[in-house]
């Protein structure tokens, strides 16, 4: 997907380490979303973008900051981590390509029907995995190595701005 949008993987590289650079370098873990939300919406536009972080309370994972060319713009989504592709990445730490989500059981189908392959990639804080990030296409076979390596950086610099603010968070706190 990255190569075909900016003509090379050398291009796609360069564009993922300045968005990573942007999202690590945020102030706080709401700024550091958005950045990487506005990053992907505006350079990549996908058919569909998700930031899923896990609820420390339920353990859930929850739809925190999402994009999309449908319906999910204002539906809440909460779901299981044994549930669907990113429950799969959130549990096992490993990425995920689905380039036929039609015949990937793990794919949940929800309100965007036209999906046609997916990408999830763990987010991690310190060494422990904390949510994930899922980008939806409407064609299939649409990721490759790049798109795993740029989706990964992005998810590491999202891991490393998550950490500070919790720091930050705890040592604030008597």
């Amino acid at each position: 997907m990255l190569t075909a949008i900016f003509g090379s993987a050398t291009k796609a590289r360069e564009w993922w380490a300045a968005a990573a650079a942007r999202v690590a370098a945020a102030e706080g873990e709401e700024t550091a979303s958005q950045e990487l939300v506005r990053a992907i919406t505006r350079d990549v536009d996908p058919y569909a973008f998700g930031i899923f972080l896990e609820d420390p309370t339920t353990l859930h994972l929850v739809l925190r900051h999402r994009f999309a060319h449908g319906p999910l713009r204002d539906q809440p989504i909460t779901i299981r981590p044994e549930q669907g592709m990113v429950g799969f990445v959130y549990r096992h730490g490993v990425p995920l390509v689905v380039h036929d989500v039609a015949r990937d059981p793990r794919y949940l189908r929800g309100p965007l029907a036209d999906a046609q392959s997916a990408l999830a990639v763990p987010v991690q804080s310190k060494s422990e995995t904390v949510g994930a990030l899922d980008i939806e296409s409407d064609r299939a076979w649409s990721f490759d190595d790049v798109d795993i390596a740029a989706m990964g950086a992005l998810a590491d610099a999202l891991g490393n701005a998550l950490e500070r603010t919790r720091r930050a968070v705890a040592s604030a706190t008597p």
